[in-house]
């Protein structure tokens, strides 16, 4: 009965409800069935609304609803989407298969498929005042840690070296955290881990112990980003130790792309090489992520020729076919609008 009464009140219901009757792919209501059956293309159990279909996940729903907006969410990794995205997210895109990507996919039927991310790319570029000249961007990775072994498995040989922020010290699982004893994470299993640490005594990052560490473990790689470090990265020191080393910085802002978007907060898109970020954090979309490369010219070598980057194709490569199949298109499309907004 309790959720029942939430759902006669719930603000967002009468939003979604209103708003229904100009959205292409919401389910037909019951009143339209009735009145107009001959415009039906589905069959009518299949036009019929969630609370009738199955009233009990209808409630747990709306018992959801009220926790997130009678509660105060302090979790830094959660927002609140957008009607727009949810109806995005709840509509016929979820149908589609498409293996590949635009202009090259193996399923028929995908030109509307292609525009969507083809518009998502575009509009993630634009976030972020990327030159689409010098930046590429993939946007079927389906969530943050996938999107870093994605990156992983692209650039480097299996067993090759990693060196991240230390889990205890605010890195993430996704970076290759392991233990005395255990290999936690596959990153660690599959690629050799080394994390660097804080100073305990200011908090801050030792940047001089991670350029000594580097020098000694010699990593192909260096992520710069965390999960629960509340400073700013000082992505032009680590990017000097990627030189010496010759390794790709990885830049993992899964947790302030929002803030990165906005200004607010010093951008690493200047100094990466690669730069993963989810999506349903502080950028306010649905729940999945994007893979930003540089692209066009990398170096001019001794010679004087124009080294390129090589980054797109092995990145794409490894998102589909290596480690994913079809791309969530609900997913993307919402994508598209949150980054709209």
């Amino acid at each position: 009965m309790a959720a029942m009464a939430l759902r006669r009140l719930s603000v967002v219901r009468s939003l979604s409800s209103s708003s229904s009757r100009h959205f292409m792919s919401s389910l037909a209501n019951q009143a339209a069935s009735q009145k107009d059956t001959s415009r039906i293309t589905w069959t009518k159990q299949l036009n019929e609304p969630l609370e009738e279909v199955d009233p009990e996940i209808a409630d747990i729903i709306e018992l959801e609803k009220a926790r997130q907006w009678k509660g105060l969410e302090l979790i830094p990794s959660e927002n609140f989407t957008s009607l727009s995205v949810m109806q995005a997210v709840g509509s016929v895109m979820t149908n589609k298969y498409s293996e590949g990507y635009p202009g090259a996919r193996y399923y028929g039927g995908n030109e509307y498929i292609d525009m969507a991310e083809t518009l998502c790319q575009k509009r993630a570029l634009e976030t972020f005042q990327l030159d689409p000249a010098k930046w590429g961007v993939n946007v079927q990775s389906l969530s943050g840690s996938p999107s870093n072994f994605q990156v992983y498995t692209a650039l480097l040989k299996p067993h090759e070296r990693i060196m991240a922020l230390d889990l205890p010290h605010g890195g993430h699982l996704s970076h290759g955290y392991q233990t005395d004893t255990k290999k936690i994470s596959a990153v660690s299993i599959f690629f050799e881990t080394m994390p660097y640490r804080l100073d305990e005594s200011t908090g801050y990052i030792d940047y001089d112990q991670l350029e000594k560490s580097a020098v000694l473990f010699r990593p192909k790689l260096i992520v710069a980003g965390a999960s629960a470090y509340a400073r700013l990265y000082d992505y032009a020191r680590i990017r000097k130790v990627c030189d010496k080393q010759k390794a790709v910085l990885l830049a993992d802002m899964a947790h302030i792309s929002g803030l990165v978007a906005a200004g607010v907060i010093p951008s690493p898109f200047e100094y990466a090489d690669v730069v993963t970020t989810t999506t349903h954090k502080s950028l306010r979309g649905p729940r999945g992520a994007m893979i930003f490369f540089r692209k066009g010219v990398k170096e001019i070598n001794k010679q004087g020729k124009e080294v390129m980057y090589d980054y797109e194709d092995r990145i794409n490569q490894a998102v589909f076919p290596g480690l994913q199949g079809g791309p969530h298109n609900h997913t993307i499309t919402a994508l598209a609008v949150a980054l709209k907004q």
